[in-house]
């Protein structure tokens, strides 16, 4: 027998999805008031959908609910950022790890795919699209593990790794870096030199944190 569709779970999924969005954004500022009634007004719903999808976004770690004030997009700490991103560093090394006998040929073929996209983006108009590639290039790298615990496990803090990324990848010169070093981590991946890839994830990490802390130096009010 055919499921029937939920139309409110759907509408809960769609408000959560919209509102999640939104705050991930780099023009929204940390300490963003969230009030229900207006958020409801603009997406066109009640407040119940809204209410339910801001109490998910709390446990996500995008939002802070506090009693008697309401909800705020989360003001994180630049500590929390480099430990979310220790922590990718170290699922993707693992995946390398966990099944020594894979065949990467499949997941090369895939990184392949993205590389044309990726050489593409060459201008800054073309920025917007890079973040999504460049989302696509790391879960591909993962899966290199064929291991559904790890893809678990990124899944818990992709939303707030996402949020970084937007952050991270917000001008084309280091959007040029990151196409470089993505282009030396398929090569290296291709002839399986496991080591080497390793040590380009981790410098390609590094090199993030480091681009990172430079404009936290230069917005001293982006992170705590």
């Amino acid at each position: 027998m055919i499921e029937k569709i939920h139309l409110e779970r759907n509408l809960q999924n769609r408000v959560y999805e919209i509102i999640k969005n939104y705050l991930i954004r780099p023009d929204v500022p940390p300490g963003t008031h969230l009030y229900e009634d207006r958020l409801s007004k603009e997406i066109g719903v009640s407040r119940t959908p809204v209410k339910m999808a801001l109490n998910l976004l709390e446990k996500e770690g995008l939002v802070v609910i506090q009693p008697n004030k309401g909800a705020f997009k989360v003001h994180l700490r630049f500590q929390d950022v480099v430990q979310i991103v220790k922590i990718r560093l170290t699922i993707e090394c693992l995946a390398l790890d966990i099944d020594e006998g894979c065949d990467t040929h499949l997941v090369v073929d895939i990184l392949d795919g993205l590389i044309p996209d990726i050489n593409s983006i060459k201008a800054p108009e073309d920025m917007a699209r890079y973040p999504e590639l460049d989302q696509q290039f790391h879960e591909s790298l993962i899966k290199v593990g064929n291991s559904p615990w790890l893809l678990r496990m990124i899944k818990d803090q992709d939303t707030l790794f996402h949020m970084f990324r937007l952050l991270s990848l917000q001008n084309i010169e280091r959007i040029k870096i990151s196409v470089g070093e993505h282009k030396k981590i398929v090569k290296a991946l291709r002839t399986k030199k496991i080591t080497l890839v390793k040590n380009l994830i981790r410098e390609h990490w590094e090199s993030a944190i480091q681009d990172l802390e430079k404009r936290h130096r230069e917005m001293p009010g982006l992170f705590l």
